[in-house]
This record gives C-alpha cells, sequence and structure tokens, in this order.
C-alpha cells in the first residue's frame, strides 16, 4: 500500500509531537518532515513534495494563510489541512479562497484529524463538524460589523508580498534584516512598507502592529 506523505507545520513543539505520535499509530502515514515557521514550511514543502500538509493559521516569519497560498502556487497537487485553535476566525473565507482542503479545530478529537488527511488525500474535501457553526458565526459576524475594517477586507487589500512584509515588521525585523529574509533591496522593503501603510492608512511601524495582531498574524 502506498503511503500518504505528511508535512506538520506548527510553532508548538508539543502539537507537532502530538501529531507525529498518533499518525505513527497508523501504517499508512509518512511523516516527511516539520517546521515551526511559515516561510520554513514553504522551502521544506517545495523540497519533499508531501501529499498532505497539516498547517497551523498562526507562525512567525510567515503565517499560515500566506504560507498555503505560496504552496497551492507552485504546486496545486498538495493538499493542506488547517489544523487550527480558531473555531471562530475571520479569515475563514481567506482560507477557504486560498486553496485548502481541510479545517479541524484542535480542540476535536485527534481522529477527526486522522480522517480529514484520508480524506483529502483522495481529492475530497474535509472540514470539522463544527465548520456550519463556524460558517454561521462568522457570515452573522459580518453582517453586524458591516463598514468596519475587517481582518479579510484588510487581506484583500495588501499583496501576498506586501503582507509578508507586515508580519516581519510586526515581529520586529528590521528593513536589511527582511530583505536578507525575502531576498529583495531594502529599498524594495521600505516600498512594500510604505505601501501597506497608506493602503491602511497609518504612519508608523506601531499602528502596522496592531493591525497585524488583529489579523492574528502575530500571537502576543
Amino acid at each position: 500500500m502506498e503511503k500518504i506523505r505528511v508535512f506538520i507545520a506548527d510553532d508548538h513543539q508539543v502539537v507537532r509531537r502530538g501529531i507525529k505520535n498518533t499518525l505513527g499509530d497508523y501504517p499508512e502515514f509518512e511523516i516527511l518532515g516539520e517546521a515551526r515557521q511559515g516561510r520554513d514550511a514553504v522551502k521544506k514543502v517545495r523540497a519533499l513534495k508531501p501529499d498532505v500538509v497539516v498547517m497551523d493559521i498562526s507562525m512567525p516569519d510567515l503565517n499560515g494563510i500566506d504560507a498555503t497560498r505560496q504552496i497551492k502556487q507552485f504546486n496545486g497537487g498538495i493538499h493542506v489541512v488547517i489544523f487550527t485553535m480558531y473555531s471562530d476566525t475571520e479569515y475563514l473565507v481567506d482560507l477557504l479562497q486560498s486553496g485548502i482542503s481541510g479545517y479541524v479545530l484542535k480542540e476535536d478529537p485527534m481522529s477527526e484529524l486522522v480522517q480529514a488527511i484520508r480524506e483529502v488525500s483522495k481529492g475530497r474535501k474535509y472540514f470539522t463538524k463544527s465548520m456550519p457553526h463556524v460558517l454561521s458565526r462568522y457570515f452573522e459576524s459580518q453582517r453586524q460589523d458591516k463598514g468596519r475594517n475587517q481582518g479579510s477586507e484588510i487581506f484583500n487589500r495588501l499583496s501576498l508580498r506586501e503582507r509578508e512584509v507586515l508580519q516581519l515588521l510586526a515581529e520586529g525585523n528590521q528593513v536589511k534584516e527582511i530583505a536578507g529574509k525575502l531576498g529583495v533591496s531594502p529599498k524594495t522593503v521600505e516600498s512594500h512598507k510604505y505601501n501597506c501603510m497608506s493602503k491602511l492608512g497609518v504612519s508608523s511601524v506601531v499602528e502596522l502592529t496592531r493591525i497585524a495582531i488583529k489579523m492574528k498574524l502575530i500571537q502576543v
């Protein structure tokens, strides 16, 4: 039997260990690797080409939503299952649009994650049994907060590279450090930085950081 090759991306070691221990009980799975940062996850997934990536949303260096977008851009055949603590995420539409194949909550039994990996590896979709309630809460919040700047609107306002720069700035990286991480010039980073400020209507990195926290791009 051909094994389902799995890659795990989560910034908490205890979560990665828990997933590995659970999948280790099933001979059908093979763990190819793991990462605690989004950018490292993208790099390793590109090299290892797993069948399924188990992806957290909130990770340092690059969040799970944008990491998923990058993975799907270079290999649309890799299936991504979001494994998250956010049961009421306002970025659910962004996750769906990024191309995820599954969505499981960390509060769910681990058997849900196992089943999700099995299903998406066959080209199917799998969402936690809580999904209808999550969707209901999302659309209700959209109706109640109409007119306010919601996370999804902010995501759509910024390009993928601008969101990368926003997260790295919010995490305390200097322009030269970001340039090195992204393989671009400091001038290009400065351009993205000011584009972010202009599009979001702010004038400082402190204000950008507040937005990044609201968007759950970084944890505090």
